[in-house]
Formats: C-alpha cells, sequence, structure tokens
C-alpha cells in the first residue's frame, strides 16, 4: 500500500456525509410505520411515496455508512498506530455497545412491547367495526379463502389452476391464507378439490408453517390428516413445528402486519394442541432418540435467540464495527510479514473501481433475502449476537473499499468525481431495481427465467448501491468541503441522536394510530419532532457531559 496523501484534507465532508448517513436513519424509521408491513407500528394509512423513501435509504444509507467508517479507521490507523486504534474503538464503540444494551435495548424491549399492544387493539377495533360486513371484498381465490366465503370459493374447482398460486402482494397460496384467517371450512374445500397441503409461498413457508404460528389448531389437522409435510423448510430454514416457538411480541407483531387480530392465549393454546398431534403422529420427529432430539431442538432455540434482531435491535451497527475493526486489525498485522501489494490508484478511484467492486458485492448480494425467495431491496439485517456471515461480509466489502481509499489515494483525493452522472444514473437504477426486488410478475415480463431474473435484481441493487455512495461523496465534496462550526456540531451530536431515537419514534407512531392526519404530515411531525428534542437533550444535558466526552471526545464551554 502506498503512503502517499495530498495536501488537501477532505474530513470535513466525508464526516458531514457519515453525519448524514445517520440522521437519514430517523427519517427511515419513522416512515416505516407508513409502508403497510414488516414493522412494530404499522398504520392503516399508508403512502406509496414514503414507502419509496425507505427502500431507496435502504439501498444505500448503511453501506456508504461502513464504507466512511473505513475511511476514518485507515486514517486513525496511519496517524495514530494500530495500539491507539484499538483503544480508541473500544472506547468510542464497544463500550456505548455496551452501555446501550444495558439502557437503550431494554427500553427498546418495553416500548416495543407497548406499541405491539396499541396495535393490537386497533386490529381488534378495526375487525369489530368490520364483523358484520365479513365477507371477500374482492372476488380472487385469495380473498374469499381468507374470509371463508364458501359461496365464492366453490366457484374453484379441481381443474383450476389457481388452487396453488401465490397471491400478488404477500406471496402467499390460497391455503396459507385459511390459515393466517382460521377458517378451516374452506381449508376443507381446497384440499378435497386438490390443493397441495405443502405447496410453498414465495418465502418458503408452507400453510402447516401458518397454522402452527398462528396456533390455528383445526387448519392444522386438516393439514396433517392431507399429508402435509412436517419437514419442510422455510427460507430462514424453519420446520413448522419451529414456529410455534416464536414469543407473544413477534406472534402479534406479524398478525398486525396481516391485519389479523388474535389472542395470545388462544393461539398458545392452539400452538399446544398442534404439538400433541405432531407428537402423537410421529411424524415430524424420531421418537427413537428423544434426549438427542431435545438437545437438538435447545441448539436451535439458542441459535435462533443468538441470531434474533432484538439481541442489538439498531445498535448492530456497533457490533459490526466492532467485529470490522478487529479484521482490519488483521489485515494490518499480516501486511506487515507478507509481502507488500501496491494496488494501482486508478482501481481504487471511480469509474474503474465499480469493475472489481460490483462482481465481488454480487457474491454476497445473492444471499440476500433467503437466496432471493423472500421479496426486498437492498441487504438483509443481522442484529444478533452471532452476525449473519454474508451480511457482515457485504458491510465489510464498503469497509474494506474505504480503507483502501484512504491508504491508496489519501484524505485529500476526490473519491466521486463523476457524482453528476452516477447519481442520475442510480436514480434511474432504483424503480426497476425495486420491480425487479419486489414485483416479479411485472419483472417476468421482461426476464421469464427465475434464475437470471434473480441474478438482475441482484445486479441492480449492487449497482445502486455503489452508484449512490460513490455518487453522494462527490456531492458532499463539492458542496461541504470547507470547514462550518454548524456542520461539526450536528456531526457531534448526530451519535447520540441515532443511539436513542428509536424508542421515541416507536412511542411516536404508536400515538399517531389515534389520529386521522395523512401519513406524509404525520412522518414529517414525528422527524421534526424528534430530532429536535434530541437535540436539545444533546446540548443540555450530553454534549458537556461524561457521555458527550465517551461520544465524541472532551467538549469545552465557549463563552
Amino acid at each position: 500500500m502506498s503512503n502517499q496523501t495530498a495536501p488537501v484534507d477532505r474530513r470535513h465532508d466525508l464526516d458531514a456525509l457519515r453525519t448524514f448517513a445517520m440522521l437519514l436513519g430517523i427519517a427511515l424509521h419513522a416512515a416505516l410505520a407508513y409502508i403497510g408491513a414488516g414493522w412494530v407500528v404499522s398504520d392503516q394509512r399508508t403512502s406509496a411515496g414514503l414507502g419509496m423513501l425507505v427502500a431507496a435509504t435502504h439501498g444505500f444509507r448503511m453501506p456508504l455508512f461502513f464504507l466512511l467508517s473505513g475511511f476514518f479507521t485507515a486514517m486513525l490507523w496511519r496517524r495514530r498506530g494500530p495500539a491507539y486504534l484499538l483503544s480508541q474503538r473500544a472506547r468510542r464503540v464497544l463500550l456505548p455497545l455496551i452501555l446501550g444494551c444495558l439502557t437503550i435495548v431494554p427500553a427498546m424491549w418495553g416500548v416495543t412491547n407497548w406499541a405491539v399492544s396499541q396495535q393490537t387493539e386497533q386490529v381488534r377495533a378495526a375487525a369489530a367495526e368490520h364483523a358484520p360486513r365479513e365477507r371477500a371484498p374482492t372476488p380472487d381465490i385469495w380473498t374469499v379463502a381468507a374470509y371463508g366465503d364458501m359461496e365464492g370459493l366453490r366457484a374453484y374447482t379441481a381443474d383450476s389452476e389457481l388452487l396453488n398460486t401465490l397471491d400478488p402482494t404477500w406471496g402467499v397460496t390460497p391455503l396459507g391464507w385459511t390459515a393466517i384467517r382460521n377458517t378451516p371450512e374452506a381449508t376443507k374445500y381446497l384440499l378435497e378439490i386438490g390443493a397441495d397441503p405443502s405447496a410453498p409461498y414465495q418465502d418458503r413457508n408452507t400453510p402447516l408453517h401458518t397454522a402452527c404460528f398462528f396456533g390455528r389448531a383445526e387448519v392444522a389437522e386438516l393439514l396433517l390428516r392431507a399429508g402435509a409435510d412436517q419437514t419442510a423448510a422455510s427460507a430462514t430454514g424453519e420446520r413448522p413445528a419451529d414456529a410455534m416457538r416464536h414469543d407473544q411480541q413477534t406472534t402479534e407483531f406479524i398478525a398486525n402486519m396481516v391485519k389479523v387480530p388474535i389472542d395470545y392465549k388462544e393461539v398458545t393454546a392452539g400452538r399446544e394442541r398442534i404439538r400433541r398431534m405432531i407428537e402423537g403422529a410421529d411424524v415430524a420427529q424420531s421418537k427413537a432418540t428423544p434426549h438427542a432430539q431435545g438437545g437438538d431442538d435447545w441448539s436451535q432455540w439458542l441459535r435462533s435467540q443468538l441470531r434474533s434482531d432484538l439481541f442489538f435491535q439498531h445498535l448492530w451497527f456497533l457490533w459490526f464495527l466492532c467485529w470490522l475493526n478487529a479484521g482490519f486489525a488483521i489485515v494490518v498485522l499480516l501486511a506487515r510479514v507478507l509481502p507488500s501489494v501496491k494496488l494501482p490508484a486508478a482501481l481504487v478511484g471511480s469509474p474503474l473501481c465499480l469493475l472489481w467492486l460490483v462482481p465481488l458485492t454480487l457474491l454476497t448480494q445473492s444471499q440476500m433475502h433467503g437466496d432471493g425467495a423472500i421479496p426486498g431491496f437492498g441487504p438483509d439485517t443481522s442484529a444478533g449476537l452471532i452476525p449473519v456471515p454474508h451480511v457482515l461480509l457485504y458491510y465489510a466489502t464498503f469497509f474494506g473499499f474505504g480503507a483502501l481509499m484512504y491508504c491508496v489515494r489519501g484524505s485529500g483525493a476526490r473519491f466521486g468525481r463523476f457524482w453528476y452522472v452516477m447519481l442520475p444514473i442510480a436514480l434511474i437504477t432504483l424503480p426497476f431495481g425495486l420491480m425487479f426486488g419486489y414485483k416479479a410478475a411485472g419483472a417476468a415480463d421482461i426476464i421469464a427465467d427465475d434464475g437470471a431474473r434473480r441474478w438482475v435484481s441482484c445486479l441492480l441493487q449492487v449497482l445502486y448501491a455503489w452508484l449512490a455512495t460513490l455518487g453522494l461523496l462527490g456531492l458532499f465534496e463539492s458542496m461541504l468541503a470547507k470547514d462550518r462550526p454548524w456542520v461539526r456540531y450536528v456531526s457531534d451530536s448526530s451519535y447520540w441522536l441515532y443511539l436513542v431515537h428509536l424508542p421515541l419514534i416507536i412511542v411516536g407512531q404508536a400515538l399517531f394510530l389515534r389520529t386521522d392526519l395523512p401519513p406524509l404530515a404525520e412522518f414529517i411531525l414525528l422527524t421534526i419532532t424528534t430530532t429536535a428534542v434530541l437535540l436539545v437533550s444533546y446540548h443540555f444535558a450530553v454534549r458537556y457531559t461524561p457521555i458527550g466526552a465517551l461520544l465524541n471526545g472532551k467538549r469545552a464551554r465557549q463563552r
């Protein structure tokens, strides 16, 4: 590696860009309540625009953050040495993570449980309001199956091509919807006319997975009698019996997401009935070695808990930084004993860097979203104690390239010279990436082959991440090359804001369930209010205290 550095120091614009990435996380989390699914609070009023904002932001925000983290890690190593680097990262990353796990994470658990209970009350109220009209509002097979509309369902017979077809929104079979909404009469009819009890969903779950998860004992009994596969594995590796291990918070969260009111006591009782059915039938697992099987179940439960996204919550990025900084230190040590390799500066500059970065990132992107079985755009999330390997390696690519940028080209080099070309191309790539990621039917009209379509989807996601990242680097280099006090102040505050913002965001989203404001108005109000409250708390309660010194170093009050 070359020691060459340019005389101009562009740390200010890169630090401002890292601040932008962290603050953008507040807006992203505030918008999640209005995209229709996938969050603790799911407002009935959704916004396609906010859904686009979430997808566009998620596609580049954390890759950009880790790239900049790699850059500043290499800078600190070059200027202060590896010993100081590890000591500083222990103080600024590992110690805040430990303190956050003792304070912020428990607060998140409490806030999440309260928010889920508020959401459950709203779902039950909506279900009670529409109970007299509990009839399929549209004539498609998935809806009539879900609502148990037998008159509408009998229009479909054994020769129907739709018996095992996935619905275009959730990717669930008609039998799956009978398990979600607990309509056993519809389950029985579909099985009688030839529906496959083990037909997988888009995420490789099956109707039996769903019945076990929600404790739908009558539906599960019908599926088991029809020969449903009890060993089928979902995209996350769960068997149907494993689906009964999920706790109340997760169960109510998924129920709220699909707008189905549940009583967790009834779910628990239903799961116990299903468990007795499975054990009595002796189909799912052999009873010849009960001790070994029990140990296997325990180890599976332990692994699921260690990988649970509830472990670190939104503080997972600090845990990833611990891993990546440790990896960086190992590489530095190996570089001392191995022959030195001098990379051409052109290969670490744009746009030539894309020639090797895009294929390299494709390797890990191809494993996201259950190897493409689950709809999605951008990287997966891994907030457990044991990082998901392909997610860690994905971010390691961005972190490592950020370190190369400093080591090969120096802090004064311009990294995004062609930002005015890259950003427009990224914006053009985004809608195609979203279509291939979420709208399989529309993408199939362009590319019919499933395998080819999946690789095109991965390519579009990787291109968007790199083009947006490098384009924003160039944009901020052009706009914020000079040091500005207000930018430095906001940069100092951003660490605190991001660490503690999420409990406030979730409380605000749950409170907004009771209002009738448009989604965009609630989103703007929630984002601005949360940021303002946290800025005030930072100035008066954090900046000049030991907490502020821990996060950003000691700051002296100015007269």
